[in-house]
Parts: structure tokens; C-alpha cells; sequence
């Protein structure tokens, strides 16, 4: 059973809510978020090949070898294929900018690898492979809206958001992770996230509007003044709510409609930004993409 050639979207994510916690004995810090999958995405191609795992990606700025979080993650099924993988990457979301591109990668291609071969694994497996690889990879093993717990390996799925059009900006540089959280102190802010999950719930649209935030967005501004700009920016253009996801430093603005996610797009285009606008993406999307 397999297939002989796979194709996958890995979506990007955007973070609704990112409550930090204290950091652990395991040098992680504790959050609550919840994540969305969003229509911008790279495309994964897969092959059989008779042995071993091959990785080959269009941008230079990433690393195909064990650095590569796809790689590690078929490496880590490779004594389950009877054969090889080939895989090659074709990127479209920006590198260290909070939109989970590297975990999104390894997820697609746990999926990918199990698909191809057949293999049988289940969601909970995979799941708990994904654990292993990285924080946010659990997540897009899930897709749509989800809460994550832990470090990020705890995973559940919360009722989809409804159609929500963003305009994705992301400043012509990244920002390590691992900084951002050293720099991170707890300041007993209220977590956000029982707030996003009850709205959520109650299918109230303001309810989930007025409970984004993201705790690591001040930590990142106040080393990234562009951060701040863009997000007043996006207000003046007419978004309905600004946040910075993940560590950033890209940030988003949720807009009425695509209509007007596009002409703020076109109103903010200059060289020194990566700009997408974009859709979320509900789990039923990802699972008929899959399928496909």
C-alpha cells in the first residue's frame, strides 16, 4: 500500500493568544496559546526512491541536512520505510518570523512519509513523533484552531474560527526565538487564552477579537521598533485587530474582508517587507487537501 509521489501544503500559523509562563526545569517556559493554520504555505513534493532520505529546498536560506526540521522528522521514521524518501521543498513563508515555517515543514512531512508508504500511523503518533521534533510542530499535525498547552505539545481542538482575511507582514529580518524568550519576564498579566477558548465556544466574534494578545509582542518591540510601526500602520489602513505572532517579528492585521486585506496589502507594498494576504484555514480544508 502507498503512493509513489505525494504532494503537501504546510500551512503557516499565526498565534491568537501566547501566554508565557514561568520557565521550566526543562529550560522551556510554560504557555497557553492558541494557534490557526493560515493559507500561506510551502509546498512539499515526496517520492519513493529504493533507500535512504534525501532533502532539497529552492531557498538558499535553508539548511537541507540535519538542521532541516523535515529532515529529522523523516529521519526519525526512517526504520519503519521498507524504502527511501525523496522530498523536495519549495518555500513561500518567511524564516524566523513566528510563522512556524521549519515546524510546519516536519509535520507535512511525518504526514507525508506515513502517507507515501502507508504506514498506518494514527494522529495521536504522530503527535507524539511531532513532541520530539519541536514545540509547534504538534500543532500541524492538528491544524485549524487549536490550544496548546506545556511547551507546546499538549494539543486539542477548539471550534474553527470563522473566515477571517489578514494581511501577513513580515520586516526584511528575523528574530531568534530563543532570544526573545531569554529576554522574557513574567509580568502576572492575565492569561488570554481561557478568554479566546470561551469565545470561541460561544461562537462570539468580539468576544474572540478583544481576547488576542501575545505576551512576547513587547519583549520583541522594544528590540524592533518596526514592529510597533507596522502594527499602527495596519490600524490606519482599517484591520480590526493587530498582533505580532509567535517570537515575530511578522505581525498581522485581521481585516472586514479580502477586498480590504488587498487594498491595504497594495497600500503598504515597499522592498523592505514580505506582505501575503491570506485566509484562515479551517482542519476540515487541510484533511480534503490531504485526501486530495
Amino acid at each position: 500500500m502507498g503512493l509513489e509521489e505525494l504532494r503537501l501544503q504546510a500551512f503557516a500559523k499565526i498565534n491568537l493568544t501566547l501566554d508565557v509562563g514561568p520557565r521550566r526545569a526543562d529550560g522551556y517556559h510554560e504557555i497557553s496559546s492558541v494557534m490557526q493554520t493560515v493559507s500561506l504555505a510551502d509546498e512539499l513534493l515526496f517520492a519513493r526512491v529504493p533507500q535512504g532520505i534525501s532533502v532539497d529546498c529552492d531557498s538558499p536560506d535553508i539548511p537541507v541536512g540535519s538542521g532541516n526540521l523535515a529532515t529529522r522528522a523523516l529521519e526519525m521514521l526512517a526504520g519503519k520505510l521498507p524504502g527511501g524518501v525523496r522530498l523536495e521543498i519549495r518555500k513561500r513563508i518567511p524564516v524566523a518570523a513566528g510563522l512556524g515555517g521549519g515546524s510546519s515543514n516536519a509535520a507535512a512531512a511525518l504526514k507525508g512519509a506515513n502517507r507515501l508508504y502507508g504506514l498506518g500511523l494514527t494522529e495521536r503518533e504522530l503527535v507524539s513523533c511531532a513532541a520530539v521534533l519541536g514545540s509547534d510542530v504538534p500543532f500541524f499535525i492538528l491544524g485549524g484552531t487549536v490550544e496548546a498547552r506545556g511547551r507546546g505539545e499538549l494539543v486539542r481542538r477548539l471550534p474553527p474560527l470563522p473566515v477571517l482575511w489578514l494581511v501577513l507582514a513580515k520586516p526584511d529580518f528575523g528574530v531568534p526565538t530563543a532570544e526573545v524568550y531569554a529576554r522574557y519576564k513574567p509580568c502576572g498579566r492575565e492569561p488570554r487564552t481561557p478568554k479566546l477558548v470561551a469565545a470561541l465556544e460561544k461562537g462570539d466574534g468580539d468576544g474572540v477579537l478583544n481576547a488576542l494578545g501575545n505576551d512576547l509582542e513587547d519583549v520583541t518591540a522594544a528590540a524592533c521598533p518596526e514592529v510597533g510601526a507596522l502594527k499602527a500602520r495596519l490600524e490606519a489602513l482599517g484591520a480590526l485587530k493587530t498582533l505580532m505572532t509567535g517570537s515575530g517579528p511578522a505581525v498581522y492585521g485581521i481585516f472586514p474582508g479580502e477586498q480590504e486585506a488587498r487594498m491595504a496589502a497594495r497600500e503598504l507594498r515597499n522592498e523592505s517587507l514580505a506582505l501575503f494576504v491570506c485566509r484562515t484555514v479551517n482542519e476540515d480544508e487541510i484533511r480534503e487537501g490531504e485526501r486530495g
